[in-house]
């Protein structure tokens, strides 16, 4: 199985509001490459773009069947170029920018849900091999006071606080509570290692459970797909007053599949889009929304062609 690298090409047929027919027509997906087979379960793909040469980019990925796959890194031709293994069941994947270890040094970070061992797994970015070295973490586990589904974390999205560069891990898991599913972790430099420091726990829960986390840091907001229900934002940073849900975009009855992709692509510091994926088996759906104010909707667009 491989992870599938797209281009989107416009059709003379685009879609505003939320209104979606089967019969309709949507602008459409082309496949421009397909990476290497990683052979089992692929699921969530993360880019790391090179700071001075963006042909240089890398692609990670996660292969999630427990203790066969693992996670997975591929140039922008789609060769794969380091697989580490003996991970169990990794899930989710994200990557962040200038975790600061000292005053003059900052390393790039990978970090991983391993959802069976209930913990982080935590990844710095050789910038000139292009290549991933882990990065011992003192007490990896997430979700300590609880047990089951409960502790098994998923999704992940990292956030960097612009005004002090302190970066957070917001980590969904299999199971949770309708208020408080998400925790949020501040990920401390030791020394020698990586501490998680956990700071709160935030996010309702309605629907059929949460995996897809991604975070503005720019805007200081964090989207999540409560599946089947519809897709959550809050306030990210940990010190705001307003800690409870701050917009929400509606799927229940209006979408064909599961709300499970989400991405921020940015245009600026400010504008750009949210991408939400509708995931179907024949062909999943687009949606992009306006990545600033209220998240209006902009348009679909299909690979179903």
């Amino acid at each position: 199985m491989i992870f599938i690298l797209i281009s989107f090409f416009l059709c003379c047929h685009t879609s505003f509001g939320q209104h979606l027919s089967h019969n309709r027509s949507f602008p459409f997906i082309h496949e421009t490459l397909g990476t290497q087979s990683v052979g089992t379960d692929p699921d969530d793909p993360a880019i790391w773009i090179h700071p001075n040469r963006s042909e240089l980019s890398l692609i990670i990925g996660t292969d999630k069947t427990a203790m066969i796959g693992g996670l997975y890194v591929f140039n922008l031709n789609g060769t794969i170029v380091q697989h580490i293994s003996n991970i169990d069941r990794p899930n989710n994947v994200d990557v962040e920018y200038g975790f600061r270890i000292n005053t003059t040094h900052s390393i790039d970070l990978v970090v991983l849900t391993e959802r069976i061992q209930k913990r982080l797994r935590i990844f710095s970015i050789n910038m000139p091999t292009r290549q991933l070295y882990e990065i011992p973490v003192s007490n990896p586990h997430v979700f300590t006071d609880s047990s089951d589904e409960q502790a098994a974390p998923m999704g992940i999205g990292l956030y960097k606080r612009s005004n002090d560069g302190k970066i957070y891990a917001i980590v969904s898991r299999k199971s949770g509570p309708s208020r408080g599913y998400l925790g949020q972790y501040e990920l401390v430099w030791s020394g020698q290692s990586i501490d998680l420091k956990f700071i709160r726990y935030f996010g309702d829960f309605q629907g059929l459970e949460i995996e897809s986390v991604v975070v503005d840091d720019q805007l200081g907001f964090v989207y999540y797909s409560d599946e089947g229900y519809g897709i959550r934002k809050y306030n990210v940073d940990p010190s705001t007053n307003h800690i409870e849900q701050v917009g929400f975009i509606n799927v229940t009855n209006l979408w064909q599949g599961d709300s499970e992709g989400l991405a921020v692509y940015k245009t600026s510091n400010t504008d750009g889009y949210l991408i939400i994926t509708d995931q179907l088996a024949n062909g999943s759906i687009f949606h992009f929304y306006e990545r600033q104010g209220k998240n209006t909707y902009v348009m679909c667009i299909s690979c179903n062609e």
